[in-house]
């Protein structure tokens, strides 16, 4: 195992001058930073101030993560809608619930037309972020956590020419994550959060020990712990871990072309994992390292969680390109008081009456230009409604005429069935169907042989029963056992009740019911 370490040559970012601190928040463990003047220092609550930058992030497990590729010819301003319809008919979107979908390239290349997808459901991140937003008012990036480490592609922290796999382990979740010459490649999460660890570790033990108490000895020793059997079983464990990752690096290889991977990084929200590298290199024969970058940050703790040093510097390359990276927040920041259309319409009505007292002749330029505004703002307003409506229609379109092909699959699928049972009852009769007339002629060849008669022949569909008559009791029975075995294949059951005889004429009679195949 390697520990990287990255030491920037700045004193202080020089991105940080437009606000006054970047507030950083795990909102799985409510782990709130304030990073200013180059330290990152804890903090107990949430406040709202307009001078703070405030990201947060979203694991896989809160959203779905899918690549598509919409193929050539696709303009600019149909690709939206386009990759919305590829996503509810291929990823099989519930149409009964509100999704935000946020998309970028999957490389840099120009001409690719793959596109990776994000999609959250909008109820989900309200719930999972509005205590958040309840105390910060706003949260300015709320970034795809598979996405944060793109940032050591941008502060050139890693070389962007190889293939590089990320794996971390949280509380609530635990994700795959593939980066190939600096860009997001694929991401899948392993139902292995550290909470599952905890769990199926008791399960395999047998008992429920103390959390506390079980991630105390996790912390400290890790895979190489003094206890045997503790050790032993958290092996057996991870054993299962790098058995998952194995099959998701196996896929991704196959599915995006990729040759080797030259680097993996292993990382959890409680630090580094003791022999978990040596682990993981031994499993899967790359070279593997801990995820452990400060960037030049200062902190006096012993270990702080590394999407936190991440946020950090995602939102400084927010703050300089914000196109470049996607953001995923539904409580954008207000815009300033000149922006935003009630602190136009006040500035405007201000000028105007300045300019009626100090220019009565002129007073109604204000009104006319107020006016104008207005109908400026209800024109846009009218045509972003229109364009709104037309892409619901158009959606609508496609979800009925899915839900249509669906029911008509269906229909279509149980007249299949019906002829296809039609079908083979058909070529049963016909290659496997015995006649009955050659049945009966070799039953009744027999009853020559052996002396019996038949008083009366009743035929079903697939039995026959005789009413047997003979002057000996023994050739009746001699003859059952006769055609039992000679007939074994072709008979499904025979059976007789029983022989009586006949006072009268002393005659045996009894009744044969068999049952042919």
């Amino acid at each position: 195992m390697v520990d990287l370490k990255i030491m920037s040559t700045e004193n202080i970012d020089p991105r940080i001058k437009k606000y006054k601190n970047i507030i950083t928040i795990n909102p799985y463990t409510d782990a709130y930073y304030q990073f200013k003047n180059q330290e990152l220092k804890k903090s107990e609550s949430l406040t709202y101030n307009n001078k703070n930058f405030i990201i947060s992030y979203i694991t896989n497990k809160d959203m779905i993560i899918a690549s598509l590729d919409v193929g050539e010819g696709i303009d600019e301003d149909e690709l939206e809608e386009t990759l919305h319809l590829q996503a509810y008919e291929e990823l099989g979107l519930d149409e009964e619930l509100d999704y935000t979908i946020k998309y970028e390239k999957q490389e840099s290349d120009e001409l690719s037309t793959v596109y990776n997808l994000f999609i959250t459901e909008t109820e989900v991140l309200e719930e999972k972020l509005s205590s958040i937003i309840e105390e910060t008012k706003y949260i300015d990036l709320l970034i795809p956590a598979p996405l944060l480490y793109k940032t050591l592609y941008t502060n050139n922290v890693l070389e962007n020419n190889n293939t590089h796999c990320y794996i971390y382990f949280t509380m609530q979740d635990a994700f795959v994550t593939i980066y190939k010459d600096g860009d997001f490649i694929y991401s899948k999460s392993i139902e292995f959060s550290l909470t599952q660890i905890y769990e199926k570790y008791c399960a395999l033990i047998g008992e429920k020990i103390p959390e506390q108490e079980f991630f105390e000895t996790f912390e400290s020793e890790g895979l190489k712990s003094t206890n045997g059997l503790y050790q032993q079983n958290l092996m057996k464990l991870f054993g299962e871990v790098f058995l998952q990752i194995n099959d998701i690096l196996i896929y991704a290889k196959r599915a995006y072309g990729i040759e080797s991977i030259q680097k993996l990084f292993l990382g959890s929200v409680k630090g580094p994992i003791i022999g978990l590298g040596d682990y993981g290199y031994n499993y899967l024969g790359i070279p593997t390292f801990n995820l452990d970058f400060n960037f030049d940050i200062k902190n006096d703790e012993w270990y702080v969680d590394q999407f936190q040093y991440f946020m950090v510097k995602s939102a400084l390359d927010y703050i300089q390109a914000p196109s470049k990276i996607l953001n995923l927040t539904f409580h954008p920041r207000p815009p300033t008081f000149a922006k935003r259309a009630s602190g136009q319409f006040i500035i405007a009505t201000v000028l105007a009456s300045v300019l009626a007292l100090g220019l009565p002749l002129v007073y109604l330029i204000p009104s006319y230009m107020n006016d104008a505004y207005n109908l400026k703002l209800k024109s846009d307003d009218d045509k972003l409604s229109k364009e709104s409506s037309k892409y619901k229609k158009i959606l609508k379109e496609k979800q009925l005429a899915i839900k249509a092909d669906k029911e008509e699959l269906k229909k279509l699928n149980n007249i299949f069935e019906g002829k296809a049972k039609t079908l083979t009852s058909i070529h049963n009769k016909k290659v496997n169907y015995k006649f009955k007339s050659g049945f009966y002629y070799i039953i009744g060849r027999d009853l020559k042989q052996f002396g019996v008669h038949v008083e009366q022949i009743l035929t079903n569909e697939n039995s026959l029963t005789l009413y047997l008559l003979s002057n000996d009791e023994k050739k009746i029975t001699k003859y059952i056992k006769y055609i039992s075995k000679k007939y074994f294949e072709d008979i499904k059951n025979i059976n007789i009740k029983r022989i009586e005889i006949d006072d009268k004429d002393f005659s045996y009679r009894g009744i044969l019911k068999v049952e042919y195949r």
